[in-house]
């Protein structure tokens, strides 16, 4: 039973990897004095500066679900092997 849990536990951990939401897209800036001087290579425009601001500030921040889901998947491999290694008490 706690092989199936430590299972279940490492299944959800790296599941969480891939619900983390990806960055934000660019948006282009419609001011040309309030861009970030940076360009999206996909829409060939210049990038504003609020849009930088906000990609910046997600790829700098930490990535909850991904810590989260470590911190599950640790604990599922913990579970598993005290799961394996423990003896069975028989009275």
């Amino acid at each position: 039973m706690w092989l199936l849990v430590s299972g279940a536990l490492i299944v959800l951990g790296v599941a969480l990897f891939a619900l983390q939401p990806g960055p934000p897209e660019p948006e282009c800036a419609t001011d040309p004095n309030a861009t970030s001087g940076f360009t999206d290579p996909e829409q060939d425009c210049p990038i504003a500066i609020d849009s930088f601001n906000d990609r910046r500030e997600y790829e700098t921040s930490p990535k909850l679900f991904w810590i989260v889901g470590v911190g599950v998947a640790v604990v599922g491999v913990i579970v598993g092997g005290v799961a394996m290694f423990r003896r069975p008490h028989r009275e």
